[in-house]
């Protein structure tokens, strides 16, 4: 009689601690301007230090947290948004700020760029070993054939990224007909990587050492290599923001010129986006043997968020997009917080960035377990929802558990098992007839 009533006791309060435990959803939606009805792209969606995303190319996001808790989106040029994760509607309309620009000429006696720069190069000096985690992904589409990959890494991360470590990746192709040389196909397979080491401002020149970026207002002093104006506007938190346009002069052709926009936090100095682009820009392409090259223009954009929650500037996000006729490969890093991942496996990134992938192999723990953009639906397409998918490298690849994940599916077993046992037993026990009452019946 007592090990039923312990039993019943103790399956009850196993229960009643599962349903009182708050488990987290999946949440998502749409973001729109509420004017132009347009997406809004790489929107800033944070739930904590541990727990956030952004919005993708098509302005969607999702990630998993508790019901309870406060979603808050931001956008540089909008007004903040904050639910609760339980009442996220399917579409998010946010509003433009409405304070009136006040728009200023800026010459080259205004030192707000030539202190920024400063400043940051101080920044990357102290805090050059400064590392953060990425999820990392890349899409390439080109007519007939569709190619993504994904992986996490590591990287510096303090005003520039470089150094790039690879820790999981996985990649995938719809194969398509065959391009001619003059194409882009294959590009994705060489070192697109060196795009994410571009950047307003620079630390390592590198391959870059013959483009000409914002930065160079500064430390190259070339008279009007950029037209300059500003326009200044306040957030709805009170942040006075000077919108930097730096457009390069025509005039100064000899070099491949990164011209956009600068988002600086004015009163802290604090460079809070970079929009920029790059035309005409040269690249090198290799056949497919890798015999013969030869010089072809790409169109290239940029977008970069910046965060300074760990005393320096700190690349927040960055997507940049390549473009050459019908051809259009578009990059995405993303920053995973304060939150740290344990890679059993590292590879360092070489020439070739697709190699590296190839090289960590994949582990299905790290999508699991941690919020990454949502793929756009031709992402989405690419990534196993199409039958004609197929992995190229998949003999490769580690699809064995992993020891966490073998360990937990043997606990899960067990757990389970366990709790089907008792419930059987429990069952029998409140089947069988009570002692008492049969003696009670011979009596």
């Amino acid at each position: 009689m007592f090990t039923r009533t312990l039993l019943i006791v103790i399956l009850l309060n196993l229960f009643g601690v599962i349903n009182a435990q708050e488990k987290q959803d999946s949440v998502g939606a749409v973001i729109l301007d509420a004017e132009t009805g347009e997406p809004i792209q790489y929107a800033n969606i944070y739930v904590s230090s541990t727990c956030g995303t952004i919005s993708n190319f098509d302005g969607e996001f999702c990630l998993r947290c508790l019901p309870s808790e406060n979603v808050r989106i931001s956008c540089i040029g909008y007004q903040h948004v904050t639910l609760r994760a339980s009442e996220l509607p399917a579409v998010i309309r946010m509003q433009p700020i409405s304070t009136t620009l006040k728009e200023i000429t800026v010459t080259r006696g205004d030192n707000i760029i030539y202190q920024l720069v400063y400043k940051m190069q101080r920044e990357a000096r102290k805090h050059r070993k400064a590392e953060a985690q990425y999820f990392f992904r890349m899409a390439t589409q080109y007519p007939g054939t569709d190619e993504l990959a994904e992986a996490f890494m590591t990287a510096k991360s303090c005003v520039q990224i470089r150094d790039i470590t690879f820790h999981s990746g996985s990649r995938g192709l719809l194969k398509g007909k065959k391009l001619d040389r003059t194409s882009l196909t294959g590009l994705g397979r060489t070192n697109l990587h060196i795009f994410l080491r571009l950047a307003p401002v620079l630390v390592n020149f590198d391959i870059w050492d013959n483009t000409f970026v914002p930065a160079d207002l500064v430390f190259r002093r070339i008279k009007n290599l950029y037209e300059i104006s500003c326009v200044q506007f306040t957030e709805e938190d009170g942040t006075e923001i000077s919108k930097v346009k730096v457009t390069g002069n025509p005039s100064i052709n000899s070099r491949p010129v990164l011209d956009g926009t600068l988002y600086i936090d004015r009163k802290n100095l604090r460079l809070l986006r970079f929009d920029g682009q790059m035309h005409g820009l040269q690249i090198v392409l290799y056949d497919q043997a890798r015999e013969q090259h030869f010089y072809t223009g790409i169109d290239y954009s940029m977008h970069v968020d910046y965060r300074h929650d760990h005393g320096f500037t700190e690349i927040a996000n960055m997507s940049g997009v390549i473009t050459k006729d019908s051809v259009r490969i578009r990059q995405l890093l993303y920053n995973l917080g304060d939150k740290k991942l344990v890679f059993s496996k590292s590879v360092r990134v070489g020439e070739n960035m697709m190699h590296a992938i190839d090289q960590v192999g994949f582990d299905s723990t790290l999508w699991t377990n941690n919020n990454i953009v949502k793929r756009t639906q031709d992402e989405e397409r690419i990534a196993f929802k199409d039958k004609t998918f197929w992995l190229s490298n998949k003999s490769k690849y580690n699809t064995f558990h992993t020891e966490q994940e073998q360990h937990t599916d043997n606990y899960l077993q067990d757990a389970i098992h366990q709790l089907m046992d008792n419930t059987m037993q429990l069952q029998r026990m409140l089947s069988m007839p009570r002692q008492d009452s049969k003696r009670n019946k011979r009596k």
